[in-house]
């Protein structure tokens, strides 16, 4: 619904009659009332005041920024360069409140505009491995399938082990089984011990759908894909045998 500034607007008149002609921004200040901040502002701005422990002024500024940004785009329905810009720079940010935030509001905007996916794909080309990293965060279920599964092939084969664990990860979790092959051929070159833990599991779960692994002296971990996430549960030596593995996994998956 558009706000009625007509009473505003008629003291303004009356003020400016018989005076010297006012500034742009002076007549503005006199009926345009500050703008509401969009449902991103204000989602951060309550959650700065739930926190607990010490708070950052300058960085949660920064992030309110780069929500104001995503709000007047999504909005307006019109990404700007600069709108954009301002959401890569704080996706790009080695400040753990900005980047880890900035990239869920840059995946958004890459499922709608183009220009935003390009700009992951940019960032993905920086010598800087924290921003490969969270470029490949960036990647979502709406991003262009070429431009996540181009990002994804490259980060498979990164001079960071960092990146390489976390380009599976996101293969798995955004569910790009025909990626299999190239994971497949990445896990047997693999040479850091880490990655290629997570690795063998994220490959696991994309391929099959669930993992199966040892927890303790006769107790299993059964982890089963949901539409949503996953789901474990431990079991007993004993109840494996006596229901089968299936079993438990559409009990898991019900």
């Amino acid at each position: 619904m558009r706000a009625d500034y007509s009473d505003e607007l008629k003291e303004f008149e009356n003020q400016s009659k018989g005076s010297c002609p006012r500034s742009l921004g002076d007549r503005m200040s006199l009926w345009y009332p500050i703008m509401a901040k969009g449902p991103q502002h204000q989602y951060y701005a309550a959650w700065f005041e739930r926190r607990l422990g010490r708070r950052d002024a300058k960085a949660e500024a920064d992030l309110l920024a780069v929500a104001d940004a995503f709000d007047d785009a999504m909005q307006s329905g019109t990404l700007s360069c600069e709108q954009l810009q301002r959401v890569v720079d704080g996706a790009s940010d080695s400040r753990g409140l900005l980047w880890n935030n900035a990239i869920d509001l840059l995946r958004k905007l890459s499922g709608k505009w183009p220009a935003a996916a390009d700009a992951i794909a940019a960032m993905f080309q920086s010598p800087k491995a924290h921003i490969r990293f969270a470029a490949l965060c960036s990647l979502g279920r709406d991003t262009p399938v070429a431009v996540t599964d181009t990002l994804l092939k490259a980060g498979f084969s990164d001079r960071s082990a960092q990146v390489r664990w976390k380009a599976v990860d996101r293969a798995d979790t955004l569910e790009r089984r025909n990626l299999v092959p190239e994971i497949t051929a990445a896990l047997a070159v693999e040479s850091n011990d880490k990655a290629r833990r997570s690795m063998e599991l994220d490959l696991r779960m994309l391929r099959d759908g669930h993992w199966v692994e040892p927890e303790s002296p006769g107790r299993i971990c059964v982890t089963a894909r949901l539409h949503n996430g996953i789901r474990s549960r431990t079991v007993s030596d004993q109840e494996l045998q006596t229901k089968g593995l299936e079993a438990i996994l559409a009990e898991l998956r019900a």
